[in-house]
């Protein structure tokens, strides 16, 4: 179990017996993948290479991302399903299967499907793949999206007077990134939950910035977020890091154990601050958009065990444990 909350962060030393000594226990790690795994430069150096190497070392990988889309696109879609990851992935010389990958999109889909809601209408503010996920995973039946892209402000008084379908029929509201994000989608989600106090309020990413490329962001998730929900209750109900309630998901998923599992990203405010709260080991990288001084400056939720230029030096660690064997 981490215990960075009582001490600064190490630079991780391939050559330190200590830390392969370290690397040697865990069974299992998470990564994130932009800024991770890939920027849009392409593949982080190092990082096939690193993936391998673990998983000849019989140690487990597995990924988990907020924002599953492609890197070549300006605002990547948030929603897209394991295969196409996968697809990606390949695209970029990185071996990935399907069973390693999940999205929060997934989380979503698999969250509504217990929820019982197969059938109904759910709102969605973002990107078509995020849609087709939720309808893949809970058979829903998903509105908005696209759909209400380009529509004004003169037409809402009349959309929210004569709601179709009805705040009745609409089970939830899931919220994820949207290149076309308006006033109007905003105000007509909120229709919605003030419409129906059992309607389901789902976010799918609370990431402020993406890793375009190393340092280079734009905002993303957290405010529309914050515009939908307020102090409403049901913003509790996140399935995307760094929610405790997707730690208990992918620990259960997988079958891992928190103190043999480590995370790895590029992010302090979702992914090491998740890790953190699910009890693992975590690793932060410098290829995203966060730097080392800003991860070794965090708070004690937000503080990772280790920081390390990217995960390539994972590899070197596994090549000096074998050389000194």
């Amino acid at each position: 179990m981490s215990s960075a909350a009582s001490r600064a962060p190490q630079r991780f030393d391939a050559a330190s017996a200590a830390h392969r000594q370290w690397l040697s226990r865990i069974k299992c790690f998470l990564f994130d993948i932009d800024g991770v795994i890939h920027t849009t430069a392409g593949a982080v150096p190092g990082a096939a290479s690193a993936l391998s190497a673990l998983r000849q070392a019989g140690v487990g990988v597995r990924f988990l991302t907020n924002n599953a889309g492609k890197p070549s696109e300006t605002i990547p879609a948030i929603g897209k399903s394991p295969a196409m990851v996968a697809a990606e992935f390949e695209k970029l010389g990185i071996d990935a299967s399907t069973s390693e990958i999940t999205t929060s999109a997934c989380v979503a889909g698999d969250y509504l499907s217990s929820k019982g809601v197969e059938g109904s209408y759910v709102y969605v503010i973002g990107e078509p793949a995020l849609m087709s996920m939720l309808s893949e995973r809970a058979g829903v039946r998903p509105i908005g999206g696209p759909d209400d892209a380009g529509k004004s402000k003169r037409t809402l008084q009349h959309s929210i007077a004569t709601l179709d379908p009805p705040a009745g029929d609409v089970s939830a509201v899931v919220v994820g990134a949207d290149g076309d994000i308006s006033y109007y989608k905003v105000a007509k989600a909120a229709a919605y939950l003030l419409g129906n106090p059992r309607c389901l309020f789902v976010s799918t990413n609370p990431d402020p910035a993406y890793s375009f490329a190393p340092r280079r962001d734009a905002g993303t998730g957290r405010r529309r977020v914050g515009a939908l929900c307020g102090d409403d209750e049901r913003a509790r109900a996140r399935h995307r890091k760094p929610s405790r309630s997707l730690g208990k998901h992918m620990l259960s998923a997988y079958g891992l154990d928190p103190a043999t599992t480590c995370m790895v990203g590029d992010r302090v405010d979702t992914d090491i601050e998740f890790g953190r709260a699910a009890g693992m080991h975590t690793l932060f990288v410098e290829s995203g958009t966060t730097t080392a001084e800003a991860a070794a400056a965090a708070g004690p939720e937000q503080r990772p065990d280790f920081i390390a230029e990217s995960i390539a030096v994972l590899e070197a660690a596994l090549v000096g444990e074998a050389a000194s064997d």
